[in-house]
């Protein structure tokens, strides 16, 4: 697998440019007074809405030029993008460098041929996921498993926004390396140096990703915890 400088200074910038303009798309927003309700059942103090930014084609292309930075000294024959928030970033990404682009589907479809993998995937392909966001990184398990089901090897994704919750972990034990445009790491720096948010709003997002279940009980909500859904 190949590794990523995160270092560099230009890549730096453009990881920095790229959380900036999350922000001023409210694409990241923070709402510690009536917290985002998640599909898990829990609750937020953050929340990341990726789709919010496929209208706009300069960050598009500050996308493209930041993971073809990340993704320097990788191979792949194919991008394929997860259904559905992922195929708008693979289409921009497969035009960007030139390769053909899949998308695949989080479950077989009921008529016809139940492929999950559509468009064409020939045999030992190197297949590049493409994906907006991850957290725990489960749901990116059964793209993989679509992905070499039908042939093909995958052994790099790239995501737009990584919320630091295991999701790489996960990956690394399906021997996949994660590459992420931008993270929460990031993006709560950029918001602190920028004043986007105010002091009370930076530690309550603090307090949330260390403790999320102290969090949610200060708050008087139920917490679920994902270990026990598993």
């Amino acid at each position: 697998m190949a590794t990523t400088d995160l270092s560099d200074p230009i890549l730096r910038r453009l990881r920095e440019a790229t959380s900036l303009a999350l922000w001023q798309h409210s694409a990241v927003q923070v709402r510690d007074d009536e917290p985002f309700r998640l599909a898990s059942g829990n609750y937020s103090p953050i929340y990341v809405d990726c789709r919010r930014v496929i209208s706009d084609p300069s960050f598009l292309r500050l996308f493209t030029a930041t993971s073809g930075l990340l993704l320097a000294g990788t191979d792949f024959d194919v991008v394929a993008g997860g259904e559905t928030a992922g195929i708008p970033y693979a289409a921009y990404l497969a035009q960007a460098v030139g390769k053909p682009m899949i998308y695949l589907r989080k479950k077989p479809k009921g008529y016809g041929t139940a492929s999950r993998v559509e468009g064409t995937l020939a045999a030992g392909s190197r297949v590049l996921l493409v994906e907006d966001l991850i957290t725990d990184g489960g749901s990116k398990v059964g793209f993989l498993e679509a992905v070499r089901e039908a042939g093909g090897t995958v052994s790099d994704a790239v995501v737009l926004f990584d919320r630091q919750q295991g999701g790489e972990d996960l990956l690394s034990r399906h021997d996949v390396q994660l590459y992420a445009v931008t993270d929460r790491a990031t993006a709560m720096a950029v918001a602190r140096s920028e004043g986007l948010l105010d002091d009370d709003a930076l530690e309550s997002v603090r307090a949330y990703f260390r403790e999320p279940e102290a969090w949610h009980r200060s708050r008087d909500l139920v917490f679920h915890d994902p270990s026990s859904q598993n």
